[in-house]
């Protein structure tokens, strides 16, 4: 067989230089044509940290190739066969929540095997941010039940958008320790097993809480979002502000419908989803304008 002409990375790399595109500018075209590659991604890429080995992202280069106006499988011919690639540990199924590739490269290197084996029940969030507007902390409780025999941990991602800010910390408060820890300060992604004190029996429930805690100053978001990969009982989230620095509109969202919702006498907003489906779910708000 013959030799790659050149590195993915090397390839990539050159395309974007001669194209004089910034990666912001490159995910805008991308989206223009329906195709969701991050600037993360595309970093990750160019740098030979990664490449392209998902479907989806195999399916994203001809319009990259298109972007950078690259002869048509310019880029897909320096990838190696799929006979070349070492295969990845299966994540089982998260990697479905977490397809982008610096997501799924800290997933791929966390013990995810006992995860379809745990039901969700419940889970309920708080987040509280600060005087500042930055994120403070994130508890989170969840209740899941055992499908079979064995299970004894339960990973968990958490991704920031600010990349300025550092990565928080996983602290566990009941029900489990703490494992590995995986980091990319780079992508702002997170990722822990929460321990259990001892294997699951099927049948058998544990409910596992822990904070997310951030240093000073924590991210500042304007969106608090769950991905739900499974059916779940009851999902509650709450976002605390602040009397200092209260939003200007709140919303509540779930698959691109937007709802407006008040503060409660906390100043908290909350939603309240039973019997969920599997998508992409949360709270967004607006400051005023200083």
């Amino acid at each position: 067989m013959p030799d790659r002409p050149e590195r993915f990375a090397d390839a990539l790399r050159t395309a974007i230089d001669a194209r004089g595109l910034g990666l912001d500018r490159i995910t805008e075209h991308l989206a223009q044509r329906g195709v969701s590659v991050s600037a993360a991604t595309l970093s990750y890429w160019r740098s030979g940290r990664s490449e392209p080995g998902r479907r989806s992202s195999l399916a994203a280069l001809p319009h990259l190739e298109d972007v950078l106006d690259l002869p048509s499988g310019s880029l897909t011919a320096t990838l190696p066969s799929t006979r070349e690639r070492t295969p990845r540990r299966a994540v089982r199924g998260l990697d479905v929540l977490w397809p982008e590739e610096p997501h799924s490269a800290v997933l791929g290197r966390l013990d995810t095997s006992w995860d379809t084996e745990l039901a969700r029940v419940s889970v309920h969030d708080i987040l509280r941010l600060g005087p500042d507007r930055r994120q403070v902390r994130l508890t989170v409780r969840q209740a899941m039940r055992a499908r079979a025999d064995g299970p004894d941990r339960r990973v968990v991602m958490h991704a920031q958008d600010d990349l300025g800010a550092g990565l928080p910390e996983i602290r566990p408060l009941r029900g489990c320790a703490l494992g590995r820890v995986e980091r990319d300060p780079e992508a702002g992604v997170v990722g822990a097993e929460l321990l259990f004190f001892r294997p699951l029996r099927r049948g058998e429930t544990v409910i596992v809480k822990y904070d997310v805690i951030s240093p000073a100053p924590g991210p500042c978001e304007r969106e608090y979002t769950r991905r739900l990969r499974l059916p779940m009982r009851e999902y509650l989230l709450e976002v605390a502000f602040d009397r200092r620095a209260l939003p200007a509109s709140v919303a509540a969202f779930i698959e691109g419908r937007e709802q407006p919702i008040s503060l409660d006498e906390d100043r908290r907003a909350h939603l309240v989803h039973t019997d969920t489906a599997p998508g992409t779910t949360g709270i967004r708000w607006s400051w005023p304008s200083s």
